[in-house]
């Protein structure tokens, strides 16, 4: 394998891409069973502030939204070289790299939104228990396809770096 430019691009990329797979990753397998032993109130109140801080948190928001940008990037260089060998496989994994960011947009994102619109303090015990496991069962399920996708662009992409 060659120093190319594109293969840098691609690495870093891939990079950018599994990091941001382990952050979601992390949050499927332990944070959110963490949050849901502490009961729905408490639950809620704290993702609430996760989401907070996480919209504005500069170098989480570049970590992860740099993982798709990066995969835009392989995906223009994949497209302006198609054909050549590992193309295909970069131009693929570009694709699934973004889509980990649409999922997050299309999906986190909403569901997030609603639960900044949930004051715990107004609920009964019932309805707050309902409130979380609504938002828990649908964002976690997405979350695991974030996940996935970010880990499959990773692979695509160092499979095509391979070629390269």
């Amino acid at each position: 394998m060659n120093m190319s430019p594109l293969v840098i691009l691609t690495s870093l990329a891939a990079i950018a891409s599994a990091a941001a797979a382990g952050m979601m990753y992390v949050f499927s397998t332990f944070v959110m069973r963490g949050l849901d032993r502490t009961g729905p109130v408490s639950a809620i109140t704290a993702m609430r502030g996760m989401n907070v801080d996480a919209n504005t948190n500069a170098p989480f928001l570049l970590a992860y939204f740099g993982a798709a940008l990066l995969a835009a990037a392989v995906g223009v260089a994949a497209l302006v070289q198609f054909g050549r060998p590992g193309s295909g496989w970069l131009l693929a994994g570009a694709i699934v790299g973004v889509l980990a960011a649409i999922v997050t947009i299309a999906f986190n994102v909403p569901l997030n939104n609603h639960l900044d619109t949930v004051d715990p303090a107004q609920l009964t015990e019932a309805e707050a228990a309902g409130e979380w496991q609504a938002y828990l069962s649908s964002w976690t399920a997405w979350n695991h396809v974030r996940t996935a996708t970010a880990i499959v662009a990773a692979m695509l992409m160092l499979i095509g770096a391979r070629y390269l």
